[in-house]
């Protein structure tokens, strides 16, 4: 695929986005984001692909979107903006495959959301992070407003909003925005391995999880009716009867993601 902001790499049923403006420091212009739908879409029909990895290409994973491109936007043209750049957030939650963010530099405003829109976050220690918005006057889009306060909680959100200041790789980590930060020549490493070691696991286990947890919060009666719904469906798979009988025959499993 011929794309101008992204680059895509396969292997082993791992696909590797990467941002791809370092010019730019991966602004999500109005050409990416339909690139990465598309991405997206593409890879929700590629039975070949278990995991994907989304990074950026030089000094930052992504500065957020084209401020440029906002100068004549109206009220109506811009509900139109953000309703068809949410398209790409809700392909990368509703993906049935783990997305693992490799953060290795500035993710601010939507890159800061693309982030947390994913699965597993592993941020380089020159990993920063910010709620930008306010710096021009708009307020968090792209599911800041839910994504972030179900990591840091809603005051913590506020506050982080409402500044706008930017949040080190430290910080982020202990705030639980990240799940591990590593030293930053260690990140693709690190990063590759997580992927590699997913790859190799129960692919519809991972489907039926995130699709559970995609209801969260929600009553403890709601998550027991999914709990239970989901696991009559795991009993069927491929997957658990190669699980019960490596365990039975002390063996690794070989899970087929089926």
């Amino acid at each position: 695929m011929g794309y101008k902001t992204i680059r895509v790499e396969k292997s082993d049923g791992i696909e590797k986005i990467i941002l791809n403006i370092p010019e730019k420091l991966n602004a999500l212009d109005l050409v990416m984001r339909e690139e990465l739908k598309e991405e997206f879409a593409n890879i929700g029909t590629d039975e070949d692909v278990r995991v994907v990895v989304m990074t950026g290409a030089g000094k930052a994973f992504c500065s957020g979107g084209d401020i440029k491109t906002m100068g004549d936007v109206s009220t109506p043209k811009g509900r139109d903006r953000l309703k068809n750049v949410q398209k790409l957030i809700k392909l990368m939650v509703e993906l049935e495959k783990p997305i693992i963010s490799g953060v290795n530099g500035a993710a601010t405003g939507a890159g800061f959301h693309m982030a947390l829109a994913s699965d597993i976050i592993i941020a380089s220690e020159k990993a920063k992070f910010a709620e930008s918005f306010v710096k021009i006057g708009l307020i968090p889009d792209m599911g800041g407003l839910y994504f972030l306060p179900l990591r840091v909680g809603v005051h913590k959100a506020k506050e982080l909003m409402f500044t706008g200041r930017m949040i080190l790789a430290d910080e982020a980590a202990s705030l639980g925005i990240v799940n591990k930060t590593v030293p930053h020549e260690q990140l693709d490493e690190e990063v590759m391995q997580l992927a590699r070691s997913l790859a190799e696991g129960p692919g519809r286990s991972y489907a039926m999880i995130k699709s559970a947890l995609n209801n969260f919060p929600a009553s403890l009666q709601t998550m027991l009716e999914i709990e239970a719904n989901l696991q009559a469906v795991s009993f069927s798979t491929k997957d658990f009867k190669e699980g019960y009988q490596a365990f039975v025959e002390k063996r690794k499993p070989v899970f087929t993601g089926e």
